[in-house]
């Protein structure tokens, strides 16, 4: 579009120089004049006004995979010198899978006045896409002139991934390596040592559930419910250690890994969410007690890039002790020399890419799970 600016105003530059010289019209020359001036005039005005825009950045906060979402770039001229073009290149980036577009965006704003310029977003992958201004440049009416302007302006949109329901089935030897105290306050559970609730008995229900005192004293059939020990070592990881990543690769990783974060919490298991990091070279841990935790880790969970070096698996052995987590549920792209030995962490479940699941059927083939 510049440059078809440019064309324009060469072409009738050089119109009018024709002009005049063939007719010797003075008013012709005079236009021709001005058109040479005008982005010379423009120049000082745009250097002062490049000092005092300002931009910011309007996104929605979350997405759905392949939804189409706005965000918007606001621009205030507090000055009294127009704008007649700005130009800006903003790079979009899901820095989970490094997926990036450019995008080139322009407008003009009226003095002490303000625009704002909307841009698509989209992605088909799961992530954090983040939208920054790389560059921006103030240019007069024909595009001729550029005038460089700074804008530390960014924002990101998280795309959210699709989860599927799991059947998960927690070996209850297993669940009591923590040696918890705690038990859920929302649902029964199968430890008979503590009771939820008391209630009438129903057919089906196990003798072993009678409470026979109090059946006794009501002259009915009383039974009490097991309560849910909250499960509080198990951990979950996710090995960012890989060759030759691919977006749908990585995006069938961190789906397999939010949907079982998902369907612990259903079952008021209480975990650790871990993975390794490429900045520090150490593994990430946090602890996730509810849905509001897990939501809030999304963000940086997707900005989780590809680690070199050591990998994940390594790392765990040499930062968790022999026998730390109750259950140990691995997330991997390949299978790692070591991940057979996280299995003296806690019981391990393993799942690789090529062996437990793939990019496109993973939902279905870990639809049941035994940790």
């Amino acid at each position: 579009m510049r440059m078809i600016r440019k064309i324009i105003w060469l072409l009738l530059t050089a119109g009018l120089l024709v002009l005049s010289i063939q007719t010797a019209s003075a008013i012709a020359l005079g236009l021709a004049a001005c058109l040479i001036l005008l982005p010379l005039v423009l120049l000082p005005m745009n250097l002062r006004a490049a000092k005092k825009l300002k931009l910011t950045e309007k996104l929605p906060v979350n997405l759905r995979k392949g939804e189409r979402g706005t965000a918007e770039l606001t621009v205030q001229n507090p000055t009294v010198f127009p704008i007649c073009r700005l130009s800006c290149r903003v790079r979009l980036e899901n820095q989970l899978n490094g997926e990036t577009q450019v995008v080139e965006t322009s407008c003009g704003v009226w003095p002490k006045g303000e625009k704002t310029m909307k841009i698509t977003l989209q992605s088909p992958f799961c992530g954090r896409i983040r939208v920054t201004v790389e560059s921006a440049k103030l240019y007069d009416c024909f595009g001729l002139l550029g005038v460089k302007a700074h804008f530390d302006a960014h924002g990101a949109c998280v795309v959210q991934p699709d989860t599927f329901l799991q059947t998960l089935v927690l070996s209850p030897a297993a669940a009591h390596i923590d040696d918890t105290e705690d038990y859920s306050n929302e649902r029964p559970g199968y430890d008979l040592s503590e009771m939820f609730q008391i209630r009438d008995y129903v057919p089906g229900d196990s003798q072993r559930q009678i409470h026979w005192k109090l059946s006794h004293k009501y002259g009915k059939l009383i039974v009490k419910d097991p309560s849910l020990p909250i499960t509080r070592s198990a951990a979950v990881f996710w090995e960012r250690t890989e060759n030759d990543p691919t977006a749908e690769r990585t995006d069938a990783e961190a789906e397999i890994v939010v949907s079982v974060c998902r369907n612990l919490l259903s079952q008021s298991v209480q975990f650790t969410v871990g993975w390794n990091e490429e900045a520090t070279g150490h593994c990430v841990f946090q602890q996730i007690r509810d849905m509001d935790d897990l939501i809030g880790l999304l963000p940086r969970l997707f900005t989780a890039k590809p680690a070199k070096g050591a990998s994940g698996a390594s790392l765990l052995l040499q930062e968790l002790p022999a026998g730390s987590c109750s259950h140990l549920v691995y997330v991997a792209a390949e299978r790692k020399a070591e991940t057979d030995e996280l299995a003296n962490i806690g019981r391990l479940t393993a799942l690789i890419c090529g062996e437990q699941f793939n990019e496109t059927d993973y939902a279905a083939q870990l639809s049941e799970l035994e940790l």
